[in-house]
């Protein structure tokens, strides 16, 4: 790239490679306990360079050559001053000492004067590792109540006396409610060695929009430098009760209370104006004894998608004269649906603690959750013994029309009247939307399309009509078998094409399956390019053959998955087409002439996530994710000699991948790989390995594709490629005057190809400002829109700055962007 150009991305990303007259100051900054200490400030004096320290207490600094005098300084910490000749990259940690002695009222007469609630915070921050020590590792019993309402208006039509709409309202508003009540016994040895097992959970109604279902789910205790909780938010929120809490947040005394001759303080928790992962509410605190009584708080809706408002309620209470601990919590949070809300209220009580145990030294591991199946058949007696909060009066109607409603609707002639509702054929179903016929006693149902379904008119070769066809069967073990199978008829080269794929699963708990599946149809060459080339007829030819896929999970992390396929392989390039797309595109569009042969190959991938956490329900395991990356090995062959197959190649690709939580600075994703065939005996076009182009306008998934690659062109030798994205959820942003009130988000990234074929070496960095937005007419969803710049650097071709836009979807079912 030309010097201006690379000027220009250097400009565009602030990114500066070390000169050599540059040099990194880095290290790590604890208290006189070893603890990280976040937001410290690092100043040069005599100089406006500086920062901040991070989450984990790590700080960098690039300076030139000379000697300078670096000043450490942190609200609660006597400051450090020290003398630093700077002639090479070293590491310098550093220890701030509590400054113990100094009158923090002094401090708060230069800012609120007679206000003592930095003083008040400061006392319990003192206190609260004793708080969090007194407790050891400990058990308890805990109940929780989760109850949602729908508040949306909708209109019915009704011609039946007065009494009888009263009756249908109430039962209509009963009918969008659900509940669910979950008894559990939990295990804490630290925030990082807990497990819980589900002693009883019954759920009425479709539960799914509740939240804290299991404590897995999140953790607010304000005592913790950060509150987590990964199915809200993708990153952690500031504790108020924290030295970093000083910089992020504003606080006041709003009210004195006396009682038992003790004073019992109100402070009011605001975030100033340029800070991010804040929370905003009141903590009573009580004095002498420097504890939290109770705190209310809200979260910041920006950084929970799930939800447009969120709150919480705690009640801290001395067990047994022994710790202070959280005894009651309570969640209240709604989405907005246009006309009404979606709204939640969760309350989670904790009782018979035991303090102090000894859990046996294996006894902790990845399973963090387990319930059996005997904790879904508990009867309303179990329920009377276990419930510690006391119906409301609409939570008795809801389950008594629950249950009465179960009663009714497990009645044979009710399943009759639904399923003859199900399998009736009407108008909408034949042009809109389908037709489904459904067997219950077989468990079974089939799938048939709609009129609208049945023209294709952007397919290869032109016009289709096509049919769909799905069948599912799902057992009580949670063992299912899918079929999805299609046919169609070409208009202008009259040919029949088709498809049938069946899976059968048949071990919900370690994701077991195996596939069988048959073809005649067109196929990319490619599948994954860039959409312009997806366009050209030179991407496509016909595919005739049968595979059987299996995968299953081997031991907790670990999954291998093996693929067997036979193929015929045709040239389309006799098949008749339409001349005016190729007016209309201009370029020359024709397919790819090749000698048909048949294909017979197989793949072997082995993936493994190590330290895998998982939650274990009666017949299935839930992914939680782990610290550690996922590794994998995949090999490809092409195996001559079976059935007439002509294909001879090995192709073994190496990588990893892993999402970081960066705690208050964001999410950091990378991902990295190299590959490349062993054997090229005979190697066709359609068992390349390509390197796809950059698409034109679209921002993609910045995980798995460049965004200014030239071209889009096959890699035989061994390549390198690697990408990242650091996505900072306003960390930057909001800092800034102004710009916090606009809720952007900010995103960064990049990535690096060497390919040998080329003598190509690329790279590639981008930045981006996107927007967290509803859907249109189905406002519980939501999407961000991203603008983003992008600039690269290759040495065989020159590329100009680019800008692009791209769509990201959040998804529910695993809380995150899509």
């Amino acid at each position: 790239m030309h010097c201006r150009n690379c000027l220009l991305v250097v400009f565009l990303f602030g990114f500066c490679g070390a000169q050599a007259q540059y040099f990194k100051i880095s290290g790590k900054i604890t208290n006189d306990k070893l603890e990280p200490l976040a937001l410290v400030s690092i100043q040069v004096k005599g100089s406006v360079k500086g920062t901040i320290s991070k989450e984990d207490g790590s700080y960098e600094l690039r300076l030139e050559e000379g000697i300078y005098d670096l000043a450490f300084s942190m609200v609660g910490y006597k400051s450090l001053l020290i003398n630093v000749v700077v002639s090479r990259d070293y590491v310098q940690n550093i220890v701030l000492e509590t400054d113990e002695g100094k009158n923090l009222s002094e401090v708060i007469v230069r800012g609120k004067m007679k206000d003592r609630s930095e003083e008040i915070l400061r006392n319990v921050i003192k206190h609260k590792d004793d708080i969090l020590a007194a407790a050891g590792p400990y058990s308890c019993n805990v109940y929780i109540r989760a109850t949602q309402e729908d508040s949306t208006q909708r209109n019915v039509k009704t011609k039946k006396k007065a009494i009888d709409t009263i009756t249908a309202n109430l039962n209509a508003d009963l009918q969008r409610m659900a509940m669910a009540e979950i008894s559990l016994h939990y295990d804490h040895e630290n925030d990082s060695r807990v497990k819980e097992e589900r002693t009883g959970v019954v759920k009425r109604g479709n539960p799914e929009a509740l939240f804290y279902l299991s404590l897995t789910e999140g953790n607010f205790n304000l005592y913790n430098n950060l509150l987590t909780s990964t199915v809200l938010s993708e990153v952690p929120f500031l504790s108020p009760v924290s030295y970093s809490g000083f910089a992020a947040y504003r606080y006041k005394v709003i009210n004195i209370k006396h009682e038992d001759g003790r004073k019992i303080y109100t402070i009011s928790v605001k975030p100033r104006q340029l800070s991010n992962v804040t929370v905003e509410g009141e903590i009573k605190i009580l004095d002498s004894a420097w504890v939290i009584l109770s705190a209310h708080f809200t979260l910041p809706n920006y950084h929970i998608p799930e939800y447009d408002h969120f709150e919480i309620d705690q009640q801290y209470n001395l067990v047994d004269n022994k710790a202070w601990m959280i005894t009651r919590q309570q969640f209240n949070y709604y989405s907005r649906t246009g006309k009404g809300k979606l709204s939640g209220e969760t309350i989670a009580s904790y009782k018979d603690f035991e303090f102090n145990k000894e859990f046996p030294k294996k006894y902790f591991g990845t399973e963090l959750s387990s319930t059996a199946q005997e904790a879904y058949e508990r009867d309303s007696s179990f329920w009377q013994k276990t419930r510690t909060e006391p119906l409301t009066a609409k939570e008795i109607r809801f389950i008594h029309y629950k249950d009465s409603l179960f009663r009714v609707t497990t009645s044979q002639p009710y399943f009759d009247s639904i399923d003859r509702i199900t399998n009736k054929v009407t108008w909408p179903k034949l042009l809109l939307f389908g037709q489904t016929k459904f067997n219950r006693e077989k468990k079974r149902s089939w799938q048939l399309p709609p009129v609208s379904d049945v023209i294709d008119p952007f397919r290869f070769g032109g016009l289709r009509i096509k049919a769909n066809v799905a069948y599912f069967k799902t057992f009580t073990s949670k063992k299912s078998v899918q079929v999805f199978s299609n046919i169609s008829y070409g208009i202008r080269n009259h040919d029949v094409n088709g498809n049938i794929s069946i899976t059968h699963k048949y071990n919900p708990f370690n994701g077991a399956f195996i596939n069988v599946s048959a073809q005649r149809e067109f196929q990319y060459i490619f599948q994954g390019d860039a959409w312009i080339n997806m366009l050209k007829r030179d991407n496509f030819y016909l595919n005739q053959g049968i595979g059987i896929n299996h995968g299953v999970e081997v031991a907790n992390g670990l999954s291998l998955f093996v693929n067997a396929d036979y193929s015929y392989r045709r040239s389309v390039v006799d098949y008749e087409t339409n001349p005016k797309l190729d007016t209309v595109l201009g370029f020359v569009n024709e397919p790819v002439s090749f000698e048909s042969y048949n294909a017979f190959y197989g793949k072997v991938r082995l993936q493994y996530t190590p330290f895998q956490r998982f939650i274990r329900e009666p017949r299935e395991k839930i992914i939680l994710g782990s610290k550690w990356p996922t590794f994998y090995a995949s090999w490809r062959k092409g195996i001559p000699g079976v059935l007439k197959s002509v294909v001879d190649f090995d192709y073994l690709e190496f990588g990893m991948e892993q999402e970081l939580k960066l705690g208050v600075t964001g999410v950091f994703k990378y991902k990295i790989l190299t590959g490349n065939f062993f054997n090229t005996k005979d190697l066709r076009m359609v068992d390349y390995k390509f390197q796809r182009r950059g698409d034109p306008i679209l921002f993609m998934n910045p995980n798995e594709a460049f965004q200014s690659l030239d071209s889009t062109f096959p890699v035989f030798k061994r390549f390198y490629q690697a990408h990242f994205v650091h996505e900072f959820n306003g960390a930057l942003l909001n800092k800034i005057p102004l710009f916090k009130k606009l809720e952007l988000r900010e995103i960064v990234g990049g990535g690096f190809l060497i390919a040998h074929e080329r003598n190509l070496h690329y790279a590639e960095l981008f930045t981006g400002i996107e927007k967290v937005l509803k859907i249109p007419f189905y406002p519980i969803y939501k999407f961000k829109l991203g603008a983003y710049v992008i600039g690269s650097a290759a040495n065989q071709f020159h590329n100009p700055v680019q800008f692009k836009v791209g769509f990201t979807v959040w998804d529910r079912s695993s809380n995150k962007w899509r």
